[in-house]
């Protein structure tokens, strides 16, 4: 069971890096990393930055439930990948899957399966494909791939208008989400909140994860 809303997210740059991330974070229940291919998002993170397999990492990560975001070009062969290290959720993107592929990747897939866009990508677009999905991810920030960049505002919007549509349908938030942000998310009552760099980048990581489960947990009863 996740203890937390709370999930850590990592961009490694090698197996090595996620592995010190992964440990400086400490005992949590579940991670989130984000993989870029340089196509899809002009930034390259591991598996992609040298010809590598994901399945290198399966021992790092076994111990967690595992959520992956790909932020690739060519998302299904990804996703075969990270299915063979036993990942439970994955994320899609709707600028590079189309709604039929993800259909059909959802309903022969016995795992948990997510949909994201960017906040350029019109809502109506996105719509298409919720009724689809597992549950969806709303960015928050304005250019995916990164870490460490400002909250984008047009994210509340989104949340609203897909609570309002779908409100049966689990909600994440991934971008630029900090202790300022996170008490306006919480009011959202949203499933799970991403917390990057506030996490992984902060002098002490495992008790930021602390302070901001603490954070959700008190606030969402």
């Amino acid at each position: 069971m996740i203890s937390s809303p709370i999930v850590p997210a990592f961009i490694p740059t090698s197996v090595a890096d996620l592995a010190a991330a992964v440990f400086a974070v400490g005992h949590v229940p579940e991670v989130h990393v984000d993989v870029t291919d340089g196509q899809f998002v002009p930034f390259r993170s591991w598996p992609y930055i040298t010809p590598d397999s994901p399945l290198s990492a399966i021992t790092i990560l076994e111990p967690f439930a595992l959520e992956v975001d790909l932020m690739v070009a060519e998302p299904l062969p990804a996703a075969a990948d990270w299915l063979r290290v036993g990942a439970d959720r994955l994320v899609f993107h709707v600028e590079s899957i189309t709604l039929e592929a993800f259909i059909r990747f959802v309903e022969s897939t016995p795992i948990t399966v997510g949909i994201a866009a960017n906040n350029d990508t019109a809502y109506d677009v996105l719509r298409e494909y919720l009724a689809a999905a597992d549950f969806v991810q709303v960015m928050g920030i304005a250019h995916i791939g990164v870490q460490g960049q400002p909250f984008d505002e047009r994210a509340f919007a989104r949340i609203a208008s897909i609570q309002s549509n779908f409100p049966q349908l689990p909600i994440s938030v991934d971008g630029s989400v900090n202790s300022e942000t996170l008490p306006r998310l919480l009011s959202y009552r949203l499933e799970r909140y991403i917390v990057g760099s506030a996490i992984v980048k902060s002098t002490n990581p495992a008790e930021s994860y602390q302070s901001f489960s603490e954070l959700a947990r008190s606030q969402q009863g």
